[in-house]
C-alpha cells in the first residue's frame, strides 16, 4: 500500500517503496503492515498521518472539517440538460413579460379593452 502525503492511498500488489518515493509505503506483508494498512482503508478519508522521521507509523481518527460536511451536503451539481432547461424558462419568462408589455402599448395606441 502507498499512502500519499494527502491521505489519498493506492493499494496493489506491483506497488513497491520506491514507485512513489515522495509517498509512504505500506508492506502489508508484515503484521504490523497489514493492521496499518486495514486502519488506512477503515478510517479513510478522516484521519491524520502520524510520520515520525519521515515513517509513516500510524493515523489517527479525525472529526469531517466543515469543508467536507458542507461539501457532502451540497445538492448534486444540474447535469446540463437540467441547466439547459432552466435557461429556456428564464428566457420564456422574459420574453412573456416583453410580449405582455408589448400588448399593453398596443392597447394603449390603438384602444381597446384589455
Amino acid at each position: 500500500m502507498i499512502v500519499h502525503a494527502n491521505g489519498g492511498y493506492e493499494t496493489g500488489a506491483w506497488l513497491t517503496s520506491d514507485t512513489y518515493p515522495d509517498s509512504h509505503y505500506i508492506d502489508e506483508s508484515t503484521v504490523e503492515g497489514a493492521a496499518l494498512a486495514a486502519k488506512v482503508i477503515a478510517l479513510f478519508p478522516y484521519y491524520t498521518l502520524n510520520i515520525v522521521d519521515g515513517v509513516l507509523t500510524d493515523v489517527t481518527q479525525r472529526d469531517k472539517t466543515q469543508e467536507e460536511t458542507d461539501a457532502e451536503n451540497a445538492p448534486a451539481p444540474k447535469s446540463a440538460e437540467e441547466q439547459r432547461i432552466e435557461t429556456l424558462e428564464s428566457e420564456n419568462a422574459a420574453l412573456q413579460t416583453r410580449l405582455a408589455d408589448v400588448e399593453l402599448a398596443l392597447i394603449e395606441l390603438f384602444g381597446g379593452v384589455a
